[in-house]
């Protein structure tokens, strides 16, 4: 995946770490990495989930079911031949919320478990559960989703899949030893035709070979995570929610690994976590940088994601896309909009019925588990996420080029 022997490569990351022993970070940094990284996590073989047939009821236990997990908790009740049997959060709120939604949409009235390892210990240990839906803060995702392999279970758990690279690592070796276990991250652009077209001309090479990309997280209904949120302050704190980089980001990242299929080789990028202090003093989370990301085929990738953006300014500082060109044309994703070096080819647009992502995505995940069909969004794919997020956090904390290898 790596590609470590590659000369070109290597070349390049040779200058990349002169440039940083210049300043004396580059020793330092390697020690840092490696020991924040953490010990590697044993997983094992869980029990093999029950085959279940096209109409039978496929039974659910919930893990986190705050405002993201009651949105997903909608759409999956809207699905046919879902059972809901209990469900695991610590806030009262979040579980009356649930347990009436349930009641009215299927009658049944659930079991709640209220404590920090209810979900483990109880939750996960029930015979009559055959799939998870989580979506609890970013610290605890790769627990769960460690938790739900073990058990045996299937689950559609939100992104990113973690915070931690040995928790990434983990989860795909988890993975490997419960193949018959879906467990489906919850990118939901995987799941939409619109982009799915897009990166199938991408690969096609309908725009040549990619030279130039550019993406951003541009927000103007923010900050989130503040003082007066509740529970929803975890979202200004990086140890809970990995930071910017981590928790929204994740997305971009996602489909840019999609387009090239691999971690970048390096990046460098400069941030800001003071920008809110003033109404949060224990913030700590990167609320504007910018990055650019290096890639072994030779696309470069400029990024930027603010808090900061102003309110009714017609696009000119806020947006949310992934952008590529090559030496042929390039795409905009999300709109689904091509353009041509040729100057007598006109624009073209995507045009496909794309509906809601999260939809499409539950709905993939729910078939994925009746029928066997690949997982649009599996944990090989969803590491590729974690790690660009990581790397380029540290590349902004440390304000220096940082090769991924640092990482490994």
């Amino acid at each position: 995946m790596t590609a470590k022997n590659d000369p070109s490569r290597r070349d390049f990351l040779a200058s990349s770490m002169k440039a940083a022993a210049i300043t004396g970070l580059a020793t330092a940094a390697a020690r840092a990495a490696a020991s924040a990284r953490g010990p590697a996590i044993a997983v094992s073989a869980g029990p093999t989930p029950r085959k279940i047939g096209p109409d039978d009821k496929i039974r659910f236990g919930l893990i986190g079911i705050g405002s993201r997990g009651q949105g997903l908790l909608d759409v999956l009740l809207r699905q046919k031949n879902i059972s809901v049997k209990a469900l695991a959060d610590l806030d009262p709120n979040n579980r009356k919320a649930a347990i009436e939604k349930v009641k009215a949409a299927t009658g049944e009235t659930i079991d709640v478990y209220t404590e920090p390892e209810d979900y483990k210990n109880k939750l996960l240990a029930r015979d009559d559960i055959d799939a998870i839906l989580s979506a609890t803060p970013c610290w605890l995702h790769g627990p769960v989703y460690l938790a739900c392999f073990a058990a045996g279970k299937h689950f559609y758990g939100e992104k990113p899949m973690c915070i931690e690279a040995n928790e990434a690592d983990a989860l795909v070796e988890a993975q490997k030893k419960n193949p018959k276990v879906v467990g489906q991250i919850g990118f939901q652009r995987r799941a939409s035709k619109l982009y799915i077209e897009g990166i199938k001309r991408i690969k096609e090479g309908e725009f040549g070979d990619l030279i130039d990309g550019r993406a951003a997280w541009n927000n103007y209904w923010g900050p989130i995570g503040r003082p007066g949120e509740g529970a929803r302050i975890w979202l200004g704190r990086r140890k809970s929610s990995g930071d910017w980089m981590l928790e929204q980001a994740c997305h971009s990242w996602d489909v840019i690994s999609w387009v090239t299929g691999e971690m970048p080789v390096a990046a460098s990028g400069v941030g800001r976590r003071d920008v809110f202090k003033e109404m949060d003093p224990q913030r700590d989370v990167t609320d504007y940088y910018i990055a650019h990301l290096v890639y072994k085929s030779g696309l470069t990738v400029d990024f930027e994601h603010s808090w900061i953006c102003p309110h009714k300014d017609d696009g000119k500082f806020t947006g949310v896309f992934e952008r590529f060109a090559g030496s042929k044309g390039g795409i905009s994703f999300g709109e689904g909009s091509m353009y041509w070096r040729d100057p007598s080819m006109p624009p073209e647009q995507i045009k496909v019925d794309d509906g809601d992502h999260t939809v499409r995505a539950i709905e993939s995940f729910l078939n994925s588990v009746r029928t066997g069909a690949p997982n649009v969004c599996t944990t090989e794919t969803s590491r590729l996420a974690t790690y660009t997020g990581l790397l380029v956090r540290k590349a902004v904390d440390e304000r220096r080029w940082v090769k991924i290898e640092e990482l490994l």
